[in-house]
């Protein structure tokens, strides 16, 4: 459901697979693996890299969460109610408003993996910078599937409310703090202050997530868990960025 990686033998019956959310990180831990190793083995100048790596979780996931940023985007800049917003996310057209927001990701995320994957001088720093934002791609997830959990859904049909149906929500969530904390720890030895900004940034997002969205609509939905993880991947991408140009003094 979260990839475009063929899974021969899966069935889908009876609703949602029960660990669907508890292992919905493993698609960010592929993403993050290939991201990675683009990084270090793609033969090709850093502009070019960095649109590659921009494309490739596109490529994985088959643009599902993007999809709902743009469904949110079109939905919020309605400046309707409750019952409006719901509507619009319900809508399979696009708006311009998803657009204008899709571009401006769109150049923030580039500019960021621009940064970081530019030749520097200093290669273990960005190495670690970079393999600090592959842990993003895990972390943004099973931030994203706990929010998921302990929140309530916006409305009673759709993806939010069917998983937390047929899922043991407990069990989902202790993976999924399992497989948060075990990212976090790693990045921390990997790079403590790369990575301490990238959860900080990762913690605004999901206040502002919680009181800007979450909030308007009384719950969440599929569409919301799309643009919280995506927003939430272009903000660690963009203060590790940051922090890695500090670090390695411009």
């Amino acid at each position: 459901m979260y990839s475009r990686i063929p899974v021969p033998g899966a069935v889908w019956k009876d609703g949602t697979p029960a660990y669907t959310i508890g292992f919905f990180p493993c698609v960010g831990l592929i993403i993050g693996a290939l991201h990675y190793m683009g990084f270090l083995c793609l033969p090709v100048p850093a502009a070019a890299k960095a649109l590659i790596l921009a494309v490739l979780p596109l490529l994985v996931t088959g643009g599902i969460h993007v999809d709902g940023y743009m469904d949110t985007a079109d939905a919020f800049h309605s400046y309707g109610d409750r019952e409006k917003k719901l509507e619009i996310l319900s809508d399979p057209h696009i708006g311009a408003f998803s657009v204008i927001r899709l571009l401006i990701l769109a150049g923030l995320y580039l500019a960021g993996l621009i940064i970081l994957i530019s030749d520097s001088g200093w290669e273990t720093l960005q190495k670690e910078a970079v393999l600090c934002f592959s842990g993003s791609f895990i972390l943004s997830r099973c931030a994203s599937g706990i929010l998921l959990i302990i929140l309530p859904p916006a409305k009673k049909e759709g993806m939010a409310s069917e998983m937390k149906q047929h899922s043991p929500l407990k069990a989902n969530l202790i993976l999924l703090g399992i497989q948060a904390a075990a990212v976090i720890i790693a990045g921390v030895i990997i790079s403590p202050i790369i990575m301490t900004m990238g959860v900080l940034t990762a913690m605004l997002v999901t206040v502002f997530f919680l009181f800007g969205k979450v909030r308007a609509l009384g719950g969440i939905t599929g569409d919301l868990c799309g643009w919280y993880l995506c927003v939430t991947e272009c903000g660690m991408l963009c203060s590790m960025a940051v922090i890695y140009l500090v670090l390695k003094g411009f």
